[in-house]
């Protein structure tokens, strides 16, 4: 309205609008009562009740001393709207101050302002009646208010983010990052630094561990989002994993082993009526029991310290609108996935589920190996047949300080009264000399001839060590048997002297048995072993080998143990030649050395004729 058409009226509406109103309580409070979401499935006007997890994080931007929000939150619980709602309430509230709404790139910029953002703002009175009048000030992406600038826009190219200063800045999707390269989000925080009362809103999945997002949010205080529980009455974060050895912590339960079908494979129909929350206090509340997840809801509370930088988190387990049978289904197809070598559908689910900052490394543990309540010690097994040993050099880095340096595993075999083989670890760990690793198996009374030393790495040296203790060496290879002069096939080579591999003198005298030189028992010994079929014979081994093995851990073996246990799986992969579907073992992480000791180990109790899978001589033609 113009003051030509109704003076009079137009004079009245001015002075109205200048006498302050009802104090707002909060930006929750503002959206409910302006801000409509065009398109939603939920609701036409913002209702916070419907997300309440999002409350905190999104009036908490107001605090006079929180300079910086993260939401680090899952898919499908209400982030980008809590966005979307901060922005409106600045630009028509804020009296001052450019306002930069920052997206991984350009398109997904774009097709938000489409799809929603423009139509919010339009939707929005008090955001309406600030806008300028000027069709040209109003352009895709920008609009030029008389109190500020607002820009909206991807933050790939590097100019997006280093020209003016900005006071009310919010970033998304920042777990991009193909969008948000490496150091682009500390540059959009910089654009904020020429205001002291600046305001900072990141809402984001999870993302890499270590990535730049990863490493601000360790520099917040974190609010977790806890539920109020019906049982007990107190306040308990929800976890989408269930730890049986810390029941304590509550988790996603369901039980599978007796829902599959005959041909292996779930039965989710079956599934769904078992698919349950199990609280810390052991409290059960199933997925079906949809009013009491929404009180549960209603009744959450966000606790953790506060400050000016704060990251507020939850899981999609806590979202009671999201069906806890579909995320135990993603899971399945994520795990399934990873079997054919696709590890990306896993990445997903624990960063954009369970928000959890992961590594690339990172994957689902899958015991290989189980530990006992025994730790470890040098006298072993009492009935023991064998001690063996193996090591494993590895070069070094200069780059990190590091020199050539040893792992290595020895480990006791046995033969029960039934038949069975009992195992069990007596020593693990790294090794930083020659002398070390020598003198460990000399202190455990590890046999020389029952050490294997592998010579892939530093190959001369490795001969030249073992020649020197009495030690063998071996090397992989790429097959998975070798033919031996009885016709028969194994997973090793023919041994051969060592001696020979580098022309030195032999250790002791050879003899002359049956019409052929052979070696003394003592001297060491060189042979080729099949990779893959090592492992094979190691991941038998540790299951338990279908009832006949008892592969004994000690509790206290090392983190590094534990970590390289779980550095490498059996996946299935298309071979390209053939067209078919392998079974091939994929290394996930950069150290699997005392695994590849263990494999080393079960190659020789092989050796020893005490397990093995018989393979029966190739036939002549």
């Amino acid at each position: 309205m113009t003051p030509e058409l109704n003076p009079m009226r137009w004079l009245f509406c001015q002075f109205a609008r200048s006498i302050p109103g009802k104090a707002v309580e909060s930006i929750c409070d503002w959206g409910k009562r302006f801000v409509k979401l065009p398109g939603s499935a939920m609701s036409k006007t913002f209702d916070p009740d419907i997300t309440p997890w999002i409350k905190e994080p999104l009036d908490s931007t107001e605090r006079p001393e929180r300079r910086k929000t993260f939401f680090i939150k899952p898919i499908q619980s209400g982030g980008s709207v809590a966005g979307e709602v901060r922005l409106c309430y600045v630009l028509a509230t804020k009296s001052s101050g450019d306002v930069q709404y920052n997206w991984q790139n350009d398109e997904q910029a774009d097709a938000r302002w489409d799809k929603r953002v423009e139509r919010i703002l339009r939707a929005c009175e008090p955001v309406m009646e600030r806008a300028p009048k000027e069709r040209f000030k109003w352009t895709k992406g920008t609009i030029l208010f008389p109190h500020c600038n607002f820009m909206m826009q991807g933050v790939l190219s590097n100019r997006k983010v280093a020209s003016d200063s900005i006071k009310f800045q919010i970033n998304e999707e920042c777990h991009d990052e193909e969008g948000w390269l490496p150091g682009r989000l500390r540059q959009a925080f910089g654009r904020t630094t020429a205001y002291w009362d600046h305001s900072i809103f990141t809402v984001s999945n999870a993302g890499r561990k270590g990535s730049d997002l990863h490493v601000e949010v360790q520099l917040t205080a974190l609010k977790q989002w806890h539920i109020l529980c019906p049982g007990c009455g107190q306040f308990h974060v929800m976890r989408t994993r269930f730890d049986e050895k810390q029941p304590n912590l509550g988790g996603l339960r369901y039980d599978s082993e007796t829902c599959r079908r005959s041909d292996g494979e779930m039965d989710y129909e079956r599934l769904a009526g078992t698919v349950r929350y199990q609280m810390p206090c052991g409290f059960i509340v199933y997925d079906r029991d949809k009013s009491t997840r929404r009180a549960m809801s209603l009744g959450g509370k966000y606790i953790g310290p506060d400050g000016d930088a704060v990251t507020y988190s939850l899981e999609a387990v806590a979202v009671d609108y999201i069906s806890w049978l579909e995320l135990i289904k993603e899971k399945h197809a994520a795990l399934k996935a990873m079997k054919y070598g696709n590890l990306e559908p896993w990445r997903k689910f624990v960063r954009e589920r369970e928000c959890v900052f992961a590594s690339d490394e990172d994957r689902p543990f899958f015991a290989r190996v189980v530990l006992s309540e025994k730790k470890k010690d040098r006298e072993g097994l009492p009935n023991r047949v064998g001690r063996l040993g193996a090591l494993d050099r590895q070069q070094g880095e200069l780059a990190r300080g590091e020199l050539p340096y040893w792992w290595g595993v020895i480990r006791d075999v046995a033969v029960m009264p039934d038949g069975r083989i009992h195992t069990l670890l007596v020593w693990e760990g790294r090794l930083d000399t020659d002398e070390q690793a020598a003198d460990v198996m000399r202190r455990h009374d590890v046999p020389p001839t029952a050490v294997v030393v592998d010579s892939g790495d530093d190959t001369v040296h490795v001969y030249k060590f073992c020649l020197q203790h009495g030690f063998n060496a071996i090397k992989g290879g790429g097959e998975l048997f070798y033919p031996h002069p009885d016709g028969s096939r194994k997973i090793w080579s023919k041994e051969k002297p060592l001696h020979a591999m580098i022309q030195a003198p032999a250790l002791y005298d050879y003899q002359f048995i049956d019409g052929e030189w052979t070696h003394d028992p003592r001297e060491p010994l060189f042979w080729f072993y099949s990779k893959s079929s090592i492992r094979d014979r190691f991941a038998w081994l540790s299951s338990g080998g279908g009832g006949t093995v008892i592969h004994e851990t000690p509790g206290d073996v090392s983190d590094d143990y534990k970590a390289h246990m779980e550095s490498e799986e059996l996946q299935e992969k298309r071979n390209p030649k053939t067209g078919r579907l392998e079974k091939v073992w994929v290394q996930l992480k950069e150290r699997n050395d005392l695994f590849v000791c263990e494999c080393y180990i079960a190659m020789l109790i092989e050796m020893a004729g005490l397990i093995g899978i018989s393979v029966e001589p190739e036939e002549k033609s």
